[in-house]
């Protein structure tokens, strides 16, 4: 009796496990993802969201949560809004950064600050999918994960080792467009956002971009 109990909690493991797997794809599978993102992402004149941000610290068993919306016009325009439980900006306009919110606020210039352009520019490409084609900083994986594409990137260069181990994004088939992102840290500490209310290609605001 207690081995028929193994065999079908066993069975159950294998079902679930197999339920969530992504499944490695051939060099030309790969290629081919990576073409049909790539040529989403070239389209992409603007896009506008909502997201969940979850942060998960591997020190503790709590879970920070935070939402807002996010905001990108091409070519180097990215708004980044935190809305609850507390406010936040970040404003990424041209060569100029805006961080901060009503008690305290700074402008950084990406000229002077190579960290700041660094994180710039890969926050804009990785939300739009342009990072794959960044070959010179990350290495690049694809695998399918039934309803989505599962895109790995792994940084190359030292600077990006520094800040995190490995960014999985998660793109809808249906559209080619990102649904969630995973940031891994060194530590293992883990940022899971899901994007919602995807909108591209219509105007926005230029009011959205300006720096305070």
């Amino acid at each position: 009796m207690k081995k028929s109990i193994y065999t079908l909690m066993m069975s159950l493991v294998i079902c679930c496990l197999t339920a969530f797997q992504a499944y490695s794809m051939t060099p030309a599978q790969k290629q081919d993802v990576i073409n049909k993102i790539n040529t989403t992402a070239s389209g992409l004149k603007s896009m506008s969201c909502s997201f969940v941000q979850t942060k998960h610290l591997s020190l503790l068993s709590d879970k920070m949560v935070s939402k807002g919306n996010m905001y990108y016009s091409q070519p180097s325009k990215l708004r980044w809004e935190y809305t609850s439980p507390y406010t936040y900006l970040f404003v990424f306009n041209g060569t100029k950064v805006y961080v901060g919110n009503n008690s305290k606020k700074d402008v950084i210039d990406t000229n002077t600050n190579k960290v700041f352009k660094e994180v710039a520019r890969i926050m804009m490409n990785t939300v739009t999918g342009k990072a794959l084609s960044d070959t010179s900083d990350f290495t690049v994986n694809a695998e399918d994960a039934q309803a989505s594409w599962k895109i790995t990137l792994v940084p190359k260069k030292k600077e990006m080792k520094q800040m995190f181990s490995k960014i999985e994004m998660f793109f809808n088939k249906s559209n080619n467009m990102i649904s969630e992102l995973n940031v891994v840290e060194k530590n293992n500490d883990k940022t899971n956002i899901k994007f919602s209310d995807i909108s591209t290609n219509k105007t926005l605001n230029a009011n959205l971009f300006a720096i305070p």
